[in-house]
Order: C-alpha cells, then structure tokens, then sequence
C-alpha cells in the first residue's frame, strides 16, 4: 500500500513526501573492436546545428502536463464557489473579489489592453502563473511593492491567500481549434512588447520554451490566460498555508457539495524558499 501524502497531494506530486530517487548508475559500455570501422559510423552523432535543442529536448516536455496556479485571497472564495467558477474581469457578471488583489490603475489597464490576435481585452481572461515561484505571488510572499499589486494586499500575509492549481490541458479542454480561448503571454499581458501566443501550437512551442529555462526567470514572468471562466470542477486542487485555512476552505467546498482536494503546503507561502519543489 502506498504511503499517503500529509500535504494532501497525489502519490508522488509532492517532494517532499515523494523525494527523488537517486538516479541508477549508468551501465558501462564493452569496446568495440578496433578493426571495426562499421562499428565506429554507427555510433557517430548526426549533425545539429551548434546551439539548437536536441531533436527530443521538446518531446519529454508535455505541455498540457504543466500546472497553471491562480492566486486569491481566502474572503474571495465564497464568490467564487457560488458562481461555480474563477470568472475573468470582464466576464457577465464577471469577478467581483471581497478582497482585490490588483491595483486599481492595473486592473483598469487590462480592462483596456487588447490582446493581440484576438477580439478581446486581458480582462476577458482569467489569468495563470505558471509557477508558485512567480514575481507577482512572490512580491507578495515578500511584502515587497509591485506596482500590479494593491498596496493592501501586500501588506497581508501569505496565509491569507489560497491557490488554485490546474493544468494546462484541463483548463484548455477541446479549446485547441479556436483562436484566443487560452493565450499565453511571456509577461504581464496588458504590458506593451510582451510576447503572445493565442493559437495551440505557437501555445505549446512556447510552453516548452518557457519550461526549458535554466533559471526559472522565463516561466517566472508568464501568464495564461482562460478566456471567460475556469468551472471549478477543473480546478485538480486547492493549496493553503495551514490547517486551519485548510478546515475553513473544506468546510465552503462541503457547504456548495464539491470535493476538491484540498493540500497543506507551506512552502508556496514562505518567502525564500524554492516552492516549485
């Protein structure tokens, strides 16, 4: 029987109950026969272009795989289970959050800024990090300003905060043949210059791009963006900060007859830690 995780993940999602095994020592190779020069064109690389991805850099990378987190704080969940959904801004009747985690002018902004490719302005999106390690959550994280975020909401503390974790495949759903229900943006979207992407395959291109970042400043800076509303029922689970939140967060999915799973993890919301681990 396996051992059952305490933060509330699935078998092996979290590592710190599900710790990495130390890989196998790779098997050590017999010589050829020196005479052998067939034996010597067989094993010889074929050409790549100096600089370029290995031909499978992108194939172990399943975008659809990669979890999507959406950040608010805990006063808000009582709207957002009622309505059955996370509703993007500008949707009908659309988010309307006890506890605005935007600033005004910000919000403001995305209602205006039109995302390109598409009939559509950011606030018709509900927006994505694509790490819990992103520069918006860990400004929050961190008490530090950011000019995105409402001054009172960084003075909160992180525990007063959950996060909604899904992936990129739920959220997209059969959504691959229409043009701008899920974008993805390199930065903030309503920000001029950055980069988007509101078709499928330049989606997961850039997906994997993002994924293969040796530092994690790339995916640290994204966004997706679901158009109109994320169903609850896509969301795969809940994460808080502690027990107590944890109580207060089963007791409203009881309340509206959902069973998310919902997981204790308090390095998503300690500063100075790794918390994509």
């Amino acid at each position: 029987m396996a051992d059952e995780c305490i933060h509330g993940f699935e078998d092996g999602m979290c590592a710190i109950c599900f710790p990495p095994k130390e890989p196998a020592p790779k098997p050590v190779a017999a010589p050829k026969p020196r005479g052998s020069r067939a034996g010597v064109r067989a094993a010889r690389p074929a050409a790549r272009v100096p600089g370029a991805p290995h031909p499978s850099a992108d194939a172990a990378i399943d975008a659809k795989a990669m979890r999507i987190y959406h950040v608010t704080h805990l006063d808000n969940l009582g709207r957002i289970l009622g309505s059955g959904a996370l509703l993007a801004d500008a949707a009908d009747p659309g988010a309307r959050p006890e506890v605005d985690i935007a600033a005004p002018a910000a919000r403001e902004f995305r209602r205006a800024a039109e995302v390109s490719g598409t009939d559509a302005v950011v606030a018709d999106y509900v927006p994505f990090l694509l790490t819990p390690d992103a520069h918006v959550w860990d400004a929050v994280r961190t008490t530090t300003p950011d000019p995105r975020l409402d001054a009172a909401a960084v003075e909160r503390p992180a525990a007063d905060y959950v996060i909604f974790v899904s992936s990129v495949g739920v959220a997209l759903g059969a959504r691959t043949e229409v043009l701008g229900e899920v974008v993805l943006s390199d930065a903030d979207a309503a920000v001029a210059g950055a980069r988007t992407a509101a078709e499928w395959p330049e989606i997961e291109r850039m997906l994997r791009r993002l994924a293969r970042d040796d530092d994690g400043s790339a995916i640290a800076s994204a966004e997706l963006l679901v158009r109109e509303a994320l169903p609850i029922e896509r969301v795969s689970l809940i994460a808080v900060s502690n027990e107590k939140v944890r109580d207060r967060v089963r007791d409203a999915l009881r309340a509206v007859g959902l069973r998310t799973r919902v997981a204790v993890y308090p390095p998503w919301f300690l500063p100075g830690t790794d918390a994509a681990e």
